[in-house]
This record gives C-alpha cells, structure tokens and sequence, in this order.
C-alpha cells in the first residue's frame, strides 16, 4: 500500500474537516496516481468528497459507524479491511483522513507526499516523515507554484 497526502511545514494534513487548501497541481497529481486503482479512506472523508465515490476507482471505507455506502466497499474494522487488501491484484492508496492514516501507515511500503511549503494552521496532523528512520526519501520534484503556494511532490519508500 501507498501513502497519498499533502503536508504542510507543520505536518498539518487537513482543517475543519477537509483539506488544507486547494492546490490544482496537486489535485491533478493525485487523480492521474489513483486513477483506476484502490483508494481507500474514514467515512469522513468519503463524505468530504464532492462526487462520491471517486470515479474510475475502487473505493473501501473504514468506518465503525457506517455498514453501508453507496458507491463504496464499507469496512467495520481494521483487520477485515487489511484482509481484503490482500487479494486486490491493483495498487492500493491511503487517501486519509489523520486516524485512518496512522493506522495503515506501518503496512505500507511507500509515500507519495506533497510538501506544501507553508503554515496552513491545520488541526490533524501526520508524522514528520523525514525524522523517521524506518523511511528514505527516493525522490523529489522541483519546487511548482500552484493557486499561490508553492509544493514539491516527494516519494519516500519504507526501509527494508
């Protein structure tokens, strides 16, 4: 599995439920990734999508509370969805929010990160990656200017 997200230089990944900000490029990087392949993600952040479910993926929801979704595979636990994981032949990405990205982060082998190189005053946060020993970084895009921010896309790979 694959961690997808945008990070600030506070590690804020998201705001009052959603995203921290809109960033063209990097929405752009993101459907052309996850683009016929697994998404997978909370209830919450299924529910913060415009249109649902993401189109031309499959998508599976982790959630306690819901046991249906239209459009979606609906997981109540952790263990039933790493199960199914398992027989999926297609690359599959964590695509959020906070809980549901600690809780997948141990078994994934890469990371797709956007550094937005500013402080979005965000309220859920992920791990500074790059302090983290257990992951490399393999490699990084220029510095791109997108609706007003500046980004660079990095992909970090797990360490054997």
């Amino acid at each position: 599995m694959t961690l997808i997200l945008v990070m600030d230089n506070d590690c804020a990944i998201g705001r009052n439920g959603g995203l921290l900000c809109s960033l063209p490029a990097d929405m752009k990087h993101f459907r052309e990734t996850t683009q016929g392949a697994v998404v997978v993600m909370g209830r919450k952040t299924y529910e913060s999508f415009p249109k649902r479910p993401l189109p031309d993926r499959e998508n599976l929801v982790l959630s306690r509370s819901a046991a249906n979704i239209e459009g979606a595979r609906v997981f109540g636990d952790f263990e039933s969805l790493l199960d199914y994981v398992k027989t999926v032949k297609k690359e599959v990405y964590v695509i959020g929010g906070g809980e549901v990205y600690r809780q997948l982060a141990p078994y994934c082998d890469e990371a797709l990160i956007t550094r937005l190189y500013e402080n979005m005053g965000g309220d859920v946060f992920f791990e500074d990656i790059d302090r983290d020993p257990q992951w490399e970084l393999t490699n990084s895009s220029i510095v791109v200017e997108t609706g007003c921010k500046k980004i660079r896309l990095m992909r970090y790979v797990r360490k054997k």
